[in-house]
């Protein structure tokens, strides 16, 4: 016996309207592609497509809101936020619109009987598109969950309002679909009830069920609310000195020879090997030890990240080969361009910035990921002040306060100046031009950071921190370099040679500065690390000054402070904070190591904790001078950091 012709389209949406699945204007607008004597799989199709319109308008803003919160340093403002809401906007409505048109043709094929068929699908699609709503709100919100009321409440209603819209055009779709490619009459009539008695009730279960899976998935604890704390001073003033590609096995040896006669003195005081960071770039392992936090919490994991065209703020890149490939990728069709670390991505507060906020005035020159520099956290010369003051123009927040500027631009020429000078003829006695050019260029750049930091411009200081890459810069460049390759053992002595030349150079060029205010008052601190050769070497914490502690031997490492352990990177900060008369926070990896002090000064000042400092505000740094992102990209090819 023959089957029964299948309705036509306008039949069939003639029908869905009788039976009351066309009242509402979303059925309508997704089932508009149903006319005429199209077929099944283009009804489909349209209707995806127009499920996938839906799901952008509705998602792509929502994620934008939750990966501005994740991710700080992607959007920097309004524009950008537009910018990424179109972004995902566009890959959201065609995942959406693949998910549901796969959905409804799978259902299409399995079932004939139409409402059953709609219902599951679009309870299928709905639960997972509210699991995902809930559990990216989680991720994008840190965690906090709950400790938010009021957002998170918030948040999920959204979450299931989208899902449940979305759920009901799948569902819609499905039921057409199926009706259209059977006879039709396996579709039940709708309940002629009101909108909110047939949606209430399953809001509110999905609200219900979203609540407790993101109470079940969040971790514990919270983030606990920034305390009012107290600042006990010690009186100290704080001098760091921080020195990149250093080998503490090369500096015994020059040690040991008479060689070091500045900073050898800080070595047989209290000091700590610090022990080897899992990783060599320089951006997340000095940003690990300004704030106390490893990469994965304070949010700087490397130092090349993409821009996103078209937005301002900047992507952490991961170095992983499937990563990597991708960014390239998208690098070629100019959808992302390469940018460096800057403090937008980093979700953590420094010392210095913890300092700052309680009175204390601070000064921090040279540091990675210090632009564009914040308002009211103390003097920052960023990572690109020496660009800005060489370039000249306006401010795009290298320097803070922004009025520091035009005194350290009329003093540029006689600092840089003497910086070349002092850099041309310091390396004489090394042999071969290429050597030396390498050795200047470095010292060059150092001469300019101690210049700033000892600059009176500045003017009086609890804590000064200084940054100096420069024998990073010399020892990548004669041992790992292009010009390194295949050397024979004789050229490579040599450049050990000069390497060591390196290290006399800014024991001489540190001196003077760490004996700058050497009384009763100072506290100088030196800290160093590997490098990017000796992947997995030691660096060094020490202090020299009358608080500081007495000469000991290293032990193993270990968290706990105190006088017989040694140290890790994230020991540095609450190290120094407690110099200074600052609680630790309980929040941060590391403890301050108490046997760094002589014994009266910790009786006198005993440690303190709280729970936090708080969350780090990421105020907007006046950004009104031209951006000098491809300059400082440029800068770091050519001192060997990106390729």
């Amino acid at each position: 016996m023959p089957s029964p012709p299948r309705p036509g389209v306008d039949e069939l949406r003639e029908r869905l309207r009788a039976l009351g699945y066309l009242d509402a204007g979303v059925d309508r607008f997704v089932l508009a592609p149903a006319r005429g004597g199209r077929s099944a799989s283009a009804i489909a199709l349209g209707s995806s497509l127009r499920i996938g319109l839906l799901a952008g308008l509705l998602l792509g803003p929502a994620a934008a809101v939750g990966l501005g919160l994740r991710l700080p340093g992607l959007v920097t403002g309004p524009r950008d936020a537009i910018v990424i809401a179109l972004y995902l906007a566009v890959l959201f409505g065609v995942t959406v619109s693949a998910a549901a048109f796969a959905a409804a043709e799978i259902a299409c094929r399995l079932t004939a009987r139409a409402s059953r068929a709609a219902r599951v699908t679009g309870l299928l699609v709905g639960a997972l598109c509210l699991v995902y709503l809930t559990l990216w709100w989680r991720t994008a919100s840190a965690g906090f969950g709950w400790d938010a009321p009021g957002w998170t409440a918030f948040a999920l209603a959204v979450a299931v309002a989208i899902s449940l819209l979305l759920g009901h055009a799948v569902s819609l779709t499905t039921l057409a679909l199926v009706a259209r490619s059977s006879d039709g009459a396996s579709i039940e009539p709708r309940a002629r009830r009101s909108f909110w008695s047939l949606t209430a009730p399953l809001g509110l279960v999905a609200f219900a069920g979203a609540a407790v899976l993101l109470l079940s998935t969040a971790p514990g604890g919270g983030a606990p609310a920034a305390p009012g704390f107290a600042i006990v001073p010690t009186g100290l003033r704080v001098t760091v000195v921080a020195i990149d590609g250093f080998d503490t096995a090369l500096f015994d040896e020059l040690a040991a020879a008479g060689d070091m006669p500045n900073l050898a003195p800080m070595t047989r005081g209290a000091h700590r090997r610090l022990a080897p960071q899992d990783d060599s770039d320089p951006a997340p392992v000095w940003t690990t030890i300004a704030t106390g936090h490893p990469p994965d919490v304070h949010g700087v994991t490397g130092l090349e990240t993409r821009r996103v065209a078209g937005v301002q703020g900047a992507l952490a890149t991961s170095r992983a080969p499937l990563a990597a490939a991708l960014a390239a990728a998208t690098d070629l069709v100019r959808l992302t361009r390469p940018s460096i670390a800057s403090a937008d991505q980093r979700r953590e507060k420094t010392f210095w910035e913890v300092a700052a906020e309680h009175g204390l005035r601070t000064a921090v020159v040279n540091w990675w990921a210090t632009w564009p520099a914040p308002p009211g956290a103390g003097i920052v010369l960023s990572d690109r002040a020496v660009l800005r003051l060489e370039r000249g123009g306006a401010l795009d927040a290298e320097i803070a306060p922004a009025d520091l500027y035009a005194a350290l631009e009329s003093e540029w020429p006689a600092l840089g100046g003497a910086a070349r000078d002092r850099a041309a003829t310091a390396f004489a006695d090394v042999a071969g031009e290429t050597l030396r050019a390498v050795l200047r260029r470095s010292a060059e750049l150092d001469a300019l950071v101690v210049a700033m930091a000892t600059s009176e411009t500045l003017g009086p200081l609890d804590l000064l921190v200084g940054y100096l890459p420069g024998l990073d810069i010399a020892q990548h460049a004669l041992l790992v370099g292009p010009d390194a390759s295949a050397l024979p053992p004789s050229s490579l002595a040599e450049r050990v040679d000069a390497l060591k030349s390196y290290y006399r150079f800014v024991d001489g060029l540190v001196g003077p500065w760490l004996r700058r205010d050497a009384d009763d008052a100072s506290l100088a601190v030196l800290v160093t690390q590997p490098g990017r050769v000796a992947g997995g070497g030691v660096g060094l914490l020490a202090t020299n000054g009358r608080a500081a502690g007495p000469a000991g031997q290293d032990a193993p490492v270990g968290r706990s402070a105190g006088r017989s352990l040694g140290a890790r990177a994230v020991d540095v900060a609450p190290t120094l904070l407690y110099a200074l008369g600052l609680p630790a926070s309980r929040a941060l990896a590391g403890r301050p190591l108490l046997g760094l002090f002589a014994e009266p000064f910790v009786e006198r000042y005993p440690a303190r904790e709280v729970a936090t400092y708080g969350p780090r505000a990421t105020p907007t740094a006046p950004r009104r001078g031209q951006a000098l992102d491809e300059e400082a990209i440029e800068r770091l090819r050519s001192l060997g950091y990106v390729r």
